[in-house]
């Protein structure tokens, strides 16, 4: 099963003023906001990585041509993890999740506060929404050029690629019991310290700290979504691609770098970036958004170049 898609055109409908707020644990982030955070050069890390080398071929002999190879990322989605159904920290996306027979009110479990019990459970809702950052990067692979090349996106502005309201295994542990049994040293953590489990990937999180448990829930729903043939409800962030040559998009998110929208912006990076086995103090108490959740924007590596010739031959 699929969610249905949206188009480009929501993004006018869903367009609104910013409205970036920190009060406690109640900050949000405006769609304005976003697009904004959607420019940062640093996250975006745009470099020429080699060229591509072309043939074109008439009945009079074969031409030979090439075009500029690189390599740069794109904020393909917003990944939000919240408590509380229809209240997240992008208020503009809230439209999407809505109640259903087996979610009326999104379930929040939310044993042990925000930072203490570590072994407490907590619950998060999760969705995963293409960035209304990604229309510029459309706009930037249709200019692209053969010394300049832009690659393009996978993903389409507002579009819902996992709402994790309408999916039964977010909250059924047992849909993934053989994948759990599979994957069962994977996890989400930083050296020494780890966080949860990546499997099952479902909502409830057996941790106590509210920012590891929101990210845990993040990265559960972007594995899915990076993948085809889940046993989820969801849109593969690949589903509308249409590979050419010249374009090497990304494969799962290995080399995801997520840049934190709320409670503040930060940098981009892979996540979770700080182990905290060994400090005095909680490095992450910055990170606590427990109200409405955590919000980051997804980047992840395209490597592509603009074509030269009829058949792409190798590579440099």
């Amino acid at each position: 099963m699929r969610l249905a898609s949206a188009c480009l055109l929501c993004l006018l409908v869903w367009w609104g003023p910013a409205s970036a707020q920190m009060t406690g644990g109640n900050a949000t982030v405006s769609t304005t906001e976003i697009v904004t955070a959607a420019l940062d050069l640093t996250c975006q890390a745009y470099q020429p990585i080699g060229i591509c080398i072309w043939m074109t071929c008439t009945p009079l002999g074969c031409e030979f041509d090439f075009s500029v190879r690189a390599e740069h990322y794109i904020p393909e989605v917003v990944v939000t993890a919240y408590p509380f159904l229809g209240n997240t920290s992008w208020p503009e996306s809230n439209g999407f999740a809505r109640s259903t027979e087996f979610a009326e009110d999104g379930g929040a479990s939310d044993e042990g506060g925000a930072t203490v019990r570590e072994q407490a459970l907590k619950f998060k809702n999760s969705d995963v929404i293409g960035s209304p950052g990604v229309a510029d990067y459309w706009l930037l692979a249709a200019a692209s050029t053969e010394a300049l090349p832009f690659c393009t996106p996978l993903t389409y502005p507002m579009t819902p690629y996992f709402v994790s309201n309408f999916d039964p295994a977010w909250r059924d542990p047992t849909v993934e019991a053989g994948l759990s049994l599979l994957h069962v040293f994977e996890r989400v953590g930083r050296g020494a310290a780890t966080f949860a489990s990546l499997y099952p990937r479902h909502g409830f999180v057996t941790q106590g700290h509210d920012y590891k448990s929101a990210l845990t829930a993040a990265i559960r729903a972007m594995d899915i979504v990076s993948q085809d043939y889940q046993p989820h409800v969801y849109v593969p962030l690949d589903a509308y691609g249409t590979p050419g040559q010249g374009q090497w998009p990304p494969q799962g998110v290995a080399e995801a770098r997520y840049q934190q929208l709320t409670p503040t912006l930060e940098a981009c990076a892979v996540l979770p970036d700080i182990d905290d086995t060994l400090y005095p103090h909680d490095p992450y108490a910055g990170r606590l958004n427990q109200t409405r959740g955590n919000a980051w924007q997804v980047w992840r590596p395209y490597r592509c170049c603009e074509p030269a010739g009829a058949v792409l031959i190798f590579t440099l």
